[in-house]
């Protein structure tokens, strides 16, 4: 799976073994970046084809981008490369996907 890359000077740092974020975060570590005064949360290669959140701090991009990624499981399209990078992820660690 592609990942977006955006310039190094918006990308947020995040310590990814918080236990305050979500599973799924710690787990598939997105990518975390400032766009103005948002912060987005991304998985994939762009906003459309990724699993996308956006909030007004690091984690609540987090958390919309974790509620994002459950709706996508919950419904998820054929061939959808993201999705099934998550479960190969989810697989690999030998976790269950929700």
């Amino acid at each position: 799976m592609e990942q977006m890359n955006v310039d190094e000077s918006l990308k947020i740092e995040v310590d990814y073994t918080q236990e305050v974020l979500p599973k799924s975060a710690r787990n598939l570590q997105p990518l975390v970046w400032k766009d103005n005064d948002l912060y987005n949360c991304l998985l994939g290669p762009d906003r459309n084809q990724g699993i996308f959140g956006s909030g007004e701090t690091p984690l609540l991009a987090i958390v919309d981008w974790d509620t994002q990624l459950t709706s996508r499981l919950a419904q998820p399209k054929q061939n959808d490369e993201v999705i099934q990078y998550v479960k190969d992820v989810y697989k690999a660690d030998n976790t269950e996907v929700w």
